[in-house]
This record gives structure tokens, sequence and C-alpha cells, in this order.
């Protein structure tokens, strides 16, 4: 019987945007993962507000490394935890630089501190490898996922929205994405409009259940274009003359801003599932691994 090699197992620190995270790995399998949310602090600006992220992340940083470590010390086999962590990780960007650096910073006073390996890591890259991340004993590492590479990556998170070719890990083509808006940019600026707070792009997701998706029509972008890329600013714009004249007839209640979360939400994502039909119908590597040749 072959002995099964050991998992390094690893500090990870983000702060791309306005969350404190701080997760505890071993492989594929977390171990814990402490977040500390800003929402409340941004909500007053409509949006994420750099200094007020950076100063934030300063405060929740120390506490969060330590509620990490607590929260993974029962699953660490013996020994100190520090004594068991194998490296610190640290999202290096794409994000934003006040609240990177704070991120930063930190983890590479604990790489030196405790003379431990330091790992910068892409944010895209961690998107698109999350789905691989488990609570229990994988069956495989990381090194045998790449037997069924390659795979297709949809990342649609915050201010990123892209479709990216895994061809094997550490190995990536950007295929399409977003030239102006991201789809969660989109969302949370029409809700805005709606007067529906901040964060509105979930409050919009909450309206929608409540809504008919086919109330207001919405044009589909881009559909002349010979590429896989995206674009959400014709859709806002829409939403945003649209909304006007809602409210200019006296028309704009409640039932009808049910109606038109619904419908816009429905837009954006019928936006993305467009294009990612183009990129799975058209694309030679895509086309091959999921539609069979």
């Amino acid at each position: 019987m072959t002995k099964q090699k050991k998992q390094p197992t690893i500090l990870s620190i983000d702060t791309s945007c306005d969350d404190t995270s701080v997760a505890i790995t071993q492989g594929l399998v977390v171990l814990s993962n402490v977040i500390a949310s800003q929402t409340q602090l941004h909500k007053q600006y409509g949006g994420v507000f750099p200094t007020v992220a950076k100063q934030a992340h300063k405060d929740n940083i120390d506490p969060c490394i330590s509620a990490a470590l607590k929260k993974a010390s029962p699953s660490i086999s013996s020994g100190s935890i520090w004594g068991n962590i194998d490296a610190i990780a640290v999202t290096q960007g794409p994000g934003l630089a006040p609240a990177l650096e704070v991120g930063i910073k930190k983890a590479k006073e604990l790489a030196k501190k405790h003379n431990k390996k330091l790992i910068a890591v892409n944010h895209i890259e961690g998107h698109c490898l999350s789905p691989l991340a488990t609570r229990n004993s994988p069956s495989t590492t990381l090194e045998n996922h790449n037997e069924i590479n390659p795979a297709l990556s949809l990342v649609v998170s915050g201010g990123h929205s892209e479709f990216i070719l895994i061809k094997k890990i550490g190995k990536y083509e950007r295929l399409g994405w977003t030239i102006d808006d991201a789809a969660g940019e989109c969302l949370d600026k029409v809700g805005r409009i709606l007067g529906l707070g901040y964060p509105a792009g979930p409050v919009i997701e909450k309206f929608a259940k409540l809504g008919d998706e086919k109330c207001f029509t919405f044009p589909l972008p881009m559909t002349e274009s010979k590429n896989f890329n995206l674009s959400f600013s014709g859709l806002k714009t829409f939403a945003r003359n649209k909304i006007k004249e809602l409210e200019d007839d006296n028309q704009l209640d409640q039932p009808a801003i049910y109606d038109f979360s619904a419908s816009f939400q429905y837009a954006v994502f019928r936006h993305i599932c467009y294009k990612l039909g183009k990129v799975l119908k058209k694309h030679p590597s895509t086309g091959q691994v999921w539609l069979g040749g």
C-alpha cells in the first residue's frame, strides 16, 4: 500500500477588497475560515471607501488570524499550531491597493517571524480553483486534478466577470471578460438607483424572487461581436432610463420594484449565459471537453 504524501498546512490571508479573510488549509481541506465584513462601515458611502477599508483591515487582521488558528488547532495532529504551518499565502492582486497592502505586510511579518515560506496568490486564480476546496478529507490531491483538465472557469465575483480556460493548474487562458462594469457592479449600481441601499445586489436577488422576470424586456448585449467578451454598461443605462420613465409616470411602486428586480437580474444572467454558450460551442478546447467534439 502506497503511503499518502503529507499535504501542506497553509495559513492564507486575503484583504483584496472590504472583507478581511483568513483561512487554514491542509491540502484541499479547509480547517478554518474566518471573515470580518466591512459592509456596515461602507454603507454610508454607497461603495467601498479605500482609506476606511485599509484601517478596518488593520483592526481586523490580527483577531482574524488568531480566530483561524484557534479553530484549526483541534484538526492539527500534534505539536504547536505554528510548528505545523508550512507556509503563509497572501493575495497579491488584483484588488484594492490600500487594502492589499495590509494583508501583504502582515503575511511578510508572519513569514519572517516564524521562518515560513511566503506564497503570493493571484486573486482570480483563487476563484478558479476554489471549487476544489472541501471540508472533508479529499479523495484526490491538487496534482490529481490536472488529470481532468482542461476545464472552463466562469468567474462572476464582485468586480470580475470573465471566462478562463484552465489548461492545467498554473496554466490559464482568458477567453473573455467584461469590457466595462462587472455583473456584480452592474447589479449594485442599478439597485442603488432603485433606492435599495448598499450593497444593493443581494436585495435585488431577494426582490427578484417576488417578481416577474418577464415583466420588463431588456436588450441582449453584444450579439454581433465575434469574441467572448461581456458588457453590462448598456443594461445599466437601459435600466436607468426605464426607472426614470416609471418614476415620471408614478408607476414605480413596490410590486413594480419586485418585477423590475426580477427582470433586470434575468437580463444580466441571460447575457452571461448567452456568451457562455458561445464559448462552449465555438472555442476548440472547451468545445472538445464540454460538447464531445
